[in-house]
């Protein structure tokens, strides 16, 4: 009971999105009588992937711009399941997220125009109200000794966050952050703007193959409302 009073107070900090993900909530219904836990989708490919929950009528569709997903309500502890497609290629997802806890799916291009899914799951903590939190994904394997650099400057963002995946850094909030991608001690593709960091928001970058090397992608960890 106290674990779920801190996760529904802590929700609060979580900025409530109003695009086009909102109207997808109902992808798997929750209750009052069940604890929910927080599932999101990173496409990581140029094509369109689609998610067809089993049970539901109701699909999501991510392409273009529209990489990732808010997070969406799912029961918790209990198995998710559905259908992704992608390029007329079709996998079941089959994925579980403890309650009060997030999960990320990265669909990602399994090196035979197939999908390959990476679950990263993170147990949720309630943030530091005077503080933004920027976490780092990594579901690259081909980005050795990852790091997240200042732009221009040799100082590694999350130097100090925890080991794991993904590493999770409470910044001081400010008008603007840009950031180098590092891999195997070099730089990878131009720095990375992230905009605003604001005071008890939540912020992910996401280290994601393609076919030319590792990029980063940035979101903000918002529940769909």
């Amino acid at each position: 009971m106290k674990r779920a009073l801190h996760v529904t107070l802590g929700l609060a900090g979580l900025a409530l999105s109003a695009n086009a993900f909102s109207a997808q909530i109902a992808l798997y219904p929750t209750g009052p009588s069940q604890d929910s836990a927080y599932l999101r989708f990173v496409n990581a490919s140029d094509s369109a992937l689609e998610l067809a929950p089993d049970g539901s009528s109701t699909t999501l569709k991510l392409e273009g711009t529209k990489a990732v997903t808010d997070f969406i309500p799912v029961p918790g502890g209990q198995t998710i399941k559905g259908t992704l497609s992608r390029d007329g290629n079709r996998v079941p997802l089959d994925v579980s997220v403890a309650a009060g806890d997030f999960a990320t799916v990265f669909a990602l291009d399994d090196g035979h125009k197939g999908i390959r899914q990476v679950v990263v799951n993170e147990a949720f903590d309630i943030p530091n109200q005077l503080k933004a939190s920027l976490a780092l994904f990594n579901a690259d394997p081909g980005c050795v000794d990852a790091k997240v650099n200042l732009a221009d400057r040799d100082v590694d963002l999350f130097q100090k966050a925890p080991e794991g995946n993904p590493r999770r850094q409470e910044l001081n909030p400010r008008p603007s952050l840009a950031v180098q991608l590092v891999c195997a001690g070099s730089k990878v593709g131009p720095a990375v703007e992230l905009g605003p960091l604001e005071a008890n928001k939540r912020y992910s970058l996401l280290l994601l193959p393609s076919a030319t090397g590792p990029r980063l992608l940035t979101a903000t960890d918002a529940v769909s409302n």
